[in-house]
């Protein structure tokens, strides 16, 4: 460690500067690459000892709903998902928590409370409670799952005031949190990310008031560590504009993106037939396939009744529209553009309302390293892979 750092520590590291003394932190202690690791929303029961040591993941995402903690719908001490997310950490992996204020969800949050309001209170006793049940446990967390998507639309814009309400909810609940000095797993000050941004390569977020003065705060808030977003995009060049803008924004905290794909190309061929291209042709010839399946029929087929490895590896790279090393490509984008830290799609086990695949279903499937629902285990009882992207996750892994 540097003079220059040491110093820095000595005069930063007392009680009440939380996310700087944290950033300090993350400085000395991170490794200079992108450390890549898996996410799993809300799925933290999915995560297995077999998963996490098959995929060789060490830093772990998910996040857990507001509305159900507050509702009395879920325990703090005995939820399932908190226990997994436990026991996780507990042998040693690196978690990641988002916080989902999820509004327009299924949970029904509601709106974003008034400050000194009984809701508020209600929020902050949610903050609390959780992580004192997670204390020592987390290694991260992140103040807002999804930014735009979660939150009702009159909450994103100026009021009568001119302030935006999930904003200025989101500082109140930034000073609430900072102020009871929270500690990561390392037994440093808790690092908080603020963000939860999406498809910031569209002109219209870049220059909208929520995401300038979003960045604008967590860039000059000592108390933030860093900025989390999400990078589901529909193209690399997309992916590369959005992360670019965000850097720009935010040129000297550490980034962090906790969800990324290509799924809003891949879910536009699922109409498309199987047989589309030469190669997809002689998969349904071999398969002895009806010459017309389309991409969502063959998916349906493999839910209800899942095929081998060697099968699904044949059906995915026989498909035009699939991109199998766009992995290695994010990554590569994300590491020019100052993100530290980035979690892709882990695993999917299909939702029990889950019956089929239609063209307006989002595949999220297409997109996971690991694929239990719909490619059967191996004669060594390995889980089943998304094999390009299996390979180039396990690759990168081991050049750490």
């Amino acid at each position: 460690m540097s003079a220059i750092l040491r110093s820095l520590r000595k005069i930063f590291l007392r009680p009440g500067l939380l996310a700087v003394s944290a950033l300090i932190a993350f400085s000395a202690a991170a490794h200079p690459a992108l450390q890549l690791g898996g996410n799993i929303n809300e799925n933290w029961r999915w995560v297995t000892p077999q998963a996490l040591a098959q995929t060789q993941t060490q830093w772990l995402r998910g996040f857990v709903p507001a509305s159900a903690f507050i509702r009395g719908q879920r325990d703090y001490q005995h939820d399932p998902g908190l226990l997994a997310l436990k026991q996780a950490a507990d042998s040693g992996h690196k978690i990641i928590l988002s916080l989902k204020w999820d509004s327009n969800g299924k949970g029904r949050f509601g709106s974003i409370p008034r400050p000194g309001s009984r809701e508020e209170q209600q929020a902050f006793n949610f903050c609390d409670r959780l992580l004192q049940t997670l204390s020592g446990k987390l290694s991260a967390l992140v103040l807002v799952n999804e930014l735009t998507i979660d939150t009702r639309p009159a909450d994103l814009r100026p009021g009568a005031d001119g302030r935006i309400p999930v904003l200025v909810f989101l500082r109140r609940l930034t000073a609430h949190i900072a102020a009871h000095h929270p500690l990561a797993a390392d037994g440093r000050p808790l690092p908080l990310y603020a963000g939860g941004l999406t498809r910031v390569d569209r002109p219209a977020v870049q220059n909208a008031k929520l995401t300038r003065r979003m960045l604008r705060w967590a860039n000059h808030d000592a108390r933030i560590t860093g900025v989390d977003y999400h990078l589901h995009q529909p193209d690399i060049s997309s992916a590369r504009s959005a992360a670019a803008f965000v850097h720009r924004q935010v040129p000297h905290k550490p980034l962090m993106v906790t969800e990324l794909s290509l799924i809003h190309a891949w879910k536009k061929h699922l109409p498309d037939k199987v047989a589309a291209s030469p190669a997809g042709a002689a998969f349904v010839a071999r398969q002895h396939l009806p010459p017309q399946i389309t991409v969502a029929q063959y998916l349906t087929l493999t839910l209800r009744t899942p095929v081998s490895q060697s099968q699904w590896d044949s059906f995915i790279t026989s498909q035009r529209w699939f991109t199998p090393h766009y992995l290695q490509q994010m990554l590569a984008l994300m590491k020019a553009n100052g993100v530290k830290i980035a979690t892709y799609g882990l695993i999917w086990r299909r939702p029990q309302q889950i019956n089929g695949i239609t063209p307006a279903t989002t595949p999220w499937m297409l997109t996971q390293v690991l694929i239990p629902a719909m490619v059967r285990p191996s004669a060594s009882g390995s889980m089943a892979v998304n094999g390009p992207i299996f390979n180039d996750y396990i690759h990168y892994q081991r050049q750490r």
